[in-house]
């Protein structure tokens, strides 16, 4: 792929691929299957399946490609077909545009060819459709063609159905097109073609899927995609902000000029931040307008003139081709002065040039644009349902990833002149309570209670130490191996021009490692690499599920003959075991010695548990070795380059932590009383914030009783910026956001507390308290206190330093909630 997958996707792929080995077993055994890609509107399907696909053709770490294979991809909309091969155009390293063939009369195959990934839509399979008919030099109609192919290889054949949103609209439409969904499934034999034996299916919604298979007696497979892992892989924007008036008086007019101004400044924060990271490409926001309906007299009852007067008013003249329209009409619409030209909905994204789009209802098609940012809606109360779905589509991020420092370029802004109190609560509601098709919930704030509040610039050196605290990233991940993190590691210092010589040294150190193992394995008279041509070997078969460390995994031990062909593919799987490449780079050189021979000696290297031991000790202290080197250089870097190292470091076997970036300014709720001394200010120098009692106790001690004080953070959980150290429960990691972050001036320099107020009451209070403990173990000396604060029966702040020796040692061998509480009153 040419993107880095999410985890889930990465996760979801692998699964699927290995769900997809068990059917094609099943099809040889004439049991037709079905595996089910459940996955919500916004977590990238099309992605997923990408990956998948590229896997089954030309394999994986793990598994030898399909070289037979033949994919059909088959949704109910040519439009939806379009956007598909356009984002696989875009995103696969695998399929090139010639291997991505849309399938339209007059095409006419025996069959269809491996390799390739052909679209086919149910609009296009009706019986006048001349794809259905022989004749006029067409010697197969369609059903033939996929008949034909199926029954030459009937494991190699991927039948993709896209059970895609079509909108509210459409729906009438959509019987129709699942009955001929179904001919693929169940048979069509009025038209010559069996059920194809393997489908693929991705669906918001498993149910309606599961609807188009029903009777057809296949086996079904699924893997569900989990929504919170959408939200914390950056794909969305955090948080919708929402415009509206605030009693009964029209506001059209002047609503439209604020979302005009709105989408200006996301304009022009875009811009700074782009430039700031060196990006290729600036993103460009889109100001989407809803407009009303029209009767037969009038395009719309909104006066487009009056629309376009008011945004250019607002935001000055914009070029010609920045206006659009995706109204039914194909032709260019006049309004205020202004030739506005026609886009289809699933154009938008990829046309550069559109900057203000206006439409009535046709964006549920196809509808997919993560650059607009801005949506003004002229209808009325009545259509909560359809705006939610649409403000679905424009959560996603417009880089698939979270924007560092700077919080306002993660959120979206709606405007709706024409929603009473009523009415809002309906949008709010359908916006946190989505169906699946309308995307995943998002945070909705109402803009009238929001206030910016931005770095104070007194601080600056307050918010330097917070970026240079330790922090951790909680997250369901697969892991990957230090030999594969080194080499990774190594590539982005080169890329980035930080170290070119960095990678051909850390492979030097790789094949000299081995070569090593390889003077203390050949002194065993059981190695593989002594083995000569054609004598039998034995071979350890290992089966582990991607992404888990199975001390229990299932081990077979099988003999065979060290034959050319054999020896070929064991040493390919020795190339998916070390991956980069690096079973190559071993056999380049020792290209002197036996070729057979070599490639002996590294498959038996690697049936050796020492070592991949060594190798990943060895690489592991090498990583951390460069990581030390150039932390700096990688620290100048723009977010985006410095997301791949951090990656590298969420991937590791052991959490790594990493350094946080603060955004310069944030929309909070305005409510709560104001503090005094807060990282955050309003323009007026406070900072308002409803802290709960133990959070207020704890600051009023805090500012009033501590001199040395200069400043503190409130810290918000799971934000990108939020500081989190990691603690252990029922066998995995899990992420503790302590409450406030505080920052003394000692000696003329900072020093930052941690000070987190929680209950022993909590069922994983234990768990904490000694997360705390092995945090401050680790890296402490970066901190002046490590606090864990309580209110006691006394009704006293009893605060326990992790950062004493004594403390830690006693909560390590902490038994209960009961002990815990012990040691805070002996110890606090």
């Amino acid at each position: 792929m040419r993107i880095e997958l999410k985890s889930f996707q990465e996760i979801a792929a692998r699964d699927l691929l290995q769900e997809i080995a068990f059917a094609r077993k099943e099809v040889r055994l004439r049991k037709p299957q079905a595996i089910v890609l459940s996955s919500p509107t916004g977590s990238g399907k099309t992605v997923i399946v990408t990956q998948l696909l590229e896997w089954i053709w030309q394999g994986d770490d793990e598994n030898e490609g399909d070289k037979n294979a033949v994919f059909l991809w088959l949704s109910d909309s040519p439009e939806l077909n379009a956007q598909s091969r356009d984002k696989i155009v875009q995103q696969s390293s695998v399929f090139s545009e010639s291997n991505l063939i849309i399938i339209e009369s007059p095409f006419s195959e025996e069959r269809l060819q491996q390799g390739n990934i052909y679209f086919l839509n149910t609009q296009k399979l009706s019986k006048s459709s001349l794809l259905t008919k022989t004749g006029d030099g067409r010697d197969y109609t369609i059903w033939q063609t996929i008949e034909n192919t199926v029954r030459e290889h009937p494991e190699h054949v991927y039948l993709v159905i896209d059970e895609a949103h079509r909108g509210m609209a459409e729906d009438r439409d959509r019987k129709t097109a699942n009955s001929i969904m179904q001919r693929f499934i169940k048979g069509y034999p009025e038209g010559g073609m069996s059920p194809v034996p393997l489908v693929i299916g991705m669906s918001a919604t498993p149910e309606r899927f599961e609807k188009l298979i029903e009777g057809a007696n296949r086996t079904k497979r699924q893997h569900a995609i989990n929504p919170d892992d959408v939200k914390l892989s950056g794909l969305l924007k955090e948080k919708i902000i929402l415009f509206h008036p605030e009693d009964e008086r029209p506001a059209d007019w002047s609503l439209l000029g604020l979302a005009a101004k709105r989408w200006k400044e996301y304009s022009a924060k875009w811009q700074k931040y782009c430039r700031e990271q060196n990006m290729e490409q600036i993103v460009e926001p889109v100001l989407v307008i809803q407009v009303e309906d029209g009767t037969a007299k009038q395009l719309s009852k909104t006066n487009l003139d009056e629309v376009v007067k008011i945004v250019e008013r607002t935001v000055g003249k914009l070029p010609e081709a920045a206006w659009a329209h995706a109204f039914q009409e194909d032709s260019m619409v006049e309004a205020g002065g202004r030739k506005i030209r026609k886009i289809e909905a699933s154009k938008i994204e990829n046309d550069r040039a559109a900057r203000i789009v206006l439409f009535k209802m046709s964006l549920t098609t196809g509808w997919d644009c993560p650059r607009a940012e801005v949506m003004m809606s002229f209808r009325r109360a009545v259509d909560h349902t359809l705006i939610a779905q649409l403000v679905g589509r424009m959560v996603r991020t417009p880089l698939a990833r979270k924007v560092e420092g700077n919080e306002v370029l993660n959120t979206v802004s709606l405007v709706l002149p024409h929603y009473n109190a009523e009415g809002l609560g309906r949008i709010i509601n359908a916006l946190n309570n989505p169906d699946p098709e309308s995307g995943l919930s998002v945070e909705v704030a109402d803009a009238s209670e929001l206030v910016s509040v931005s770095i104070d610039p007194k601080l600056q050196k307050c918010v330097e130490c917070y970026q240079n605290l330790p922090s951790y990233r909680i997250e369901r991940v697969p892991k990957m191996s230090n030999i594969r993190r080194l080499v990774r590691f190594a590539r982005y210092l080169s890329m980035d021009e930080i170290d070119l010589e960095a990678l051909d040294g850390v492979k030097t150190l790789i094949v000299q490692t081995l070569e090593k193992e390889l003077a203390r394995c050949k002194k065993s008279k059981k190695f593989v690499g002594n083995v000569s041509a054609n004598e039998e070997i034995e071979v350890v078969e290992t089966w582990v599920k991607y992404g888990e460390d199975d001390p229990e995994a299932k081990k077979k031990t099988v003999t065979i003959k060290a034959t050319e062909e054999n020896v070929e593919d064991l040493f390919a799987r020795c190339g998916r075991t070390l991956g980069e490449g690096l079973d190559m780079e071993y056999w380049r050189a020792r290209q002197g010695n036996d070729q057979l021979q070599t490639k002996l000696e590294l498959i038996g290297l690697l049936m050796e548990d020492e070592t991949i031991d060594v190798l990943e000790k060895v690489c592991g202290e090498q990583l951390e070795a460069l990581q030390r080197k150039y932390d700096g250089a990688i620290r100048k870097l723009g977010s985006a380059s410095r997301e791949h190292y951090n990656i590298l470091k969420r991937i590791a076997k052991e959490p790594e932590a990493e350094n946080l970036l603060l955004p310069s300014e944030m929309e909070i709720s305005k409510e709560g009383m104001p503090w005094s001394k807060h990282l955050y200010v309003e323009k007026n120098g406070i900072f308002e914030a409803d802290l709960n009692t133990w959070e207020s106790r704890v600051v009023e001690k805090l500012i009033k009783e501590d001199r040395t004080v200069v400043a503190w953070l409130r810290v918000l959980p799971r934000k990108d910026w939020a500081f989190c150290i990691p603690y252990d429960k029922d066998n995995e990691k899990r992420p503790l956001f302590p409450d406030i972050v505080a920052f003394r001036k000692v000696k003329g320099k900072i020093v930052a507390d941690i000070m987190d107020p929680h209950g022993t009451h909590i069922d994983d209070a234990v768990e904490k308290a000694r997360g705390l403990s092995a945090y401050a173990r680790k890296h402490g000396h970066d901190f002046g206190r490590i606090d864990l604060i309580v209110i006691n029966k006394k009704d006293q702040l009893k605060r326990l330093n992790f950062n004493e020796e004594r403390v830690r040692d006693r909560v390590d061998r902490v038994r209960s909630r009961e002990h815990l509480e012990e040691i805070i009153e002996d110890m606090g």
